[in-house]
């Protein structure tokens, strides 16, 4: 996936990530995403997103990010 940006929050989930494809170097090349897993994260995003989102989908998660759960008043 192209990334439109080095640096940007991943689409998904919102953390920071860091996409080192226009230099060669991005941690998801390590990954193994099938093509069926490749053509949906085109088609919901056109940006990249983090390690641990596509490590994530790789291992079978929804696409949707889990919410985070509201912080607990004491």
């Amino acid at each position: 996936m192209p990334s439109s940006t080095a640096e940007a929050p991943c689409p998904r989930c919102g953390r920071p990530r860091v996409c080192g494809a226009t230099t060669g170097d991005c941690a998801c090349f390590g990954l193994d995403l099938s093509p069926e897993l490749q053509r949906e994260l085109r088609r919901r995003w056109s940006d990249c997103l983090c390690v641990a989102c596509l490590s994530a989908l790789q291992r079978g998660a929804p696409f949707e990010a889990p919410q985070a759960e509201p912080a607990r008043t004491r």
